[in-house]
């Protein structure tokens, strides 16, 4: 009987609370209206700033995506950050600043490679902008979507907004199709805590920020990544980060395992490093960013995935003690239960290899190429 009581226990545990908050999150994603002030008429100074490393193969399109934007080109500034490429990176990006005088730019080169969120740091000291706009060399921005972005942010509350994904892949694997389905739930969740109040997670392939607030503490380099702790940081001083619903950017995503997992486990790691760094929000203030999102995205991220540990070691002897329960497996012939299932394991096991690989010792600053994901896109 305790075999029995435990299983059903920790198997509630990793199910009911992932399961609710997912659902609640995408019925307020649909259901209920922005609590901000949209203001599409918005046309600040922008500037927008993009950290690159050895991009020769695709910068050119990166800025020719930044020129086909639906925006005053009086009104934009592009700053380039380049962290000691070797091969044509820099030149490229002068070529085509002299190409296109009606976008006032500038490359900046650093004289060492300390990563990303370094060399932003350096792009910032560069900036005149209202707004910063930071997005990556290898992904592409919709014509409308730095304007849909702009909408939300005018309003005083909102410090950052981000956008969502739109998936593309040179191949359609199994890979792809789980990261889509991540991806549907991940914009549920991001979309539904910012009508709420402020999301905790989002995405720094498009993410703009008020200069004003970021300009004189910088991003935070004791993490890797760039949007997590920038979220959480405007949230400590009393600013709303969100994710815009109508704001979207392309981004290739790895078709084979060995690359998702590389690339997944290493931003895994950057999540898990901001929320224990700013853990302290969620005792700081009666909000709903930290009495039910932070508190609920911790789980996701970090507890959820400890507990499978003991879900699968409780359920072998289950199997074995009641071959029967292994007709529950039934409904993985179900395709989207099946998918849902999937991208629910493989995230678990993502969060852990970044947890494991964080208490074994300190990340790299700088990051590494994924050939996988380095292909022309093309815009739909």
């Amino acid at each position: 009987m305790l075999l029995e009581v435990l299983w059903l226990t920790v198997l509630g545990i990793n199910i009911v609370p992932f399961g609710a908050y997912i659902l609640y999150m995408r019925r307020i994603a649909k259901r209920k209206p922005w609590n901000i002030r949209l203001d599409p008429t918005y046309e600040p100074s922008v500037s927008i700033l993009i950290p690159v490393f050895e991009e020769e193969g695709i910068i050119i399109r990166k800025l020719d995506n930044v020129a086909e934007l639906d925006y005053p080109k009086e009104k934009m500034e592009l700053v380039v950050v380049d962290s000691v490429s070797k091969d044509r990176t820099v030149s490229l990006v002068k070529e085509w600043l002299q190409k296109h005088p009606e976008i006032e730019g500038q490359v900046i080169c650093q004289k060492e490679r300390k990563g990303m969120v370094n060399a932003l740091n350096e792009g910032l000291t560069h900036v005149h902008g209202e707004i910063i706009v930071k997005t990556d060399a290898d992904c592409l921005l919709l014509r409308d979507s730095l304007r849909k972005a702009l909408q939300y942010i005018n309003d005083p509350q909102v410090g950052s907004v981000a956008g969502l994904h739109i998936i593309t892949s040179a191949k359609e694997t199994n890979s792809v199709k789980t990261e889509r389905t991540y991806r549907e739930f991940y914009a549920w969740l991001r979309i539904g805590e910012s009508k709420l109040y402020s999301t905790v997670l989002y995405e720094g392939e498009l993410m703009l920020v008020k200069r004003k607030l970021i300009a004189n503490v910088g991003f935070d380099e004791e993490i890797g990544g760039d949007d997590v702790p920038l979220a959480l940081r405007l949230a400590e001083e009393g600013y709303r980060a969100i994710t815009a619903e109508d704001a979207y950017f392309i981004e290739q995503t790895p078709y084979t395992w060995k690359e998702k997992f590389h690339q997944k486990v290493r931003r895994a790691r950057h999540v898990f490093q901001a929320l224990w760094k700013y853990k302290h929000l969620m005792f700081k203030e009666k909000t709903p960013l930290s009495r039910l999102i932070l508190p609920f995205e911790t789980f996701i991220y970090v507890i959820n995935p400890i507990i499978l540990l003991p879900l699968i070691a409780l359920s072998i002897p289950m199997f074995l003690r009641y071959p029967w329960l292994l007709l529950i497996f039934a409904v993985l012939l179900v395709g989207k239960v099946r998918q849902l299932f999937v991208t629910h394991i493989v995230n678990s096991w993502i969060m852990l290899a970044a947890m494991t690989m964080e208490v074994k010792g300190k990340e790299k600053q700088t990051w590494e190429k994924i050939s996988e994901i380095r292909k022309p896109v093309i815009l739909k």
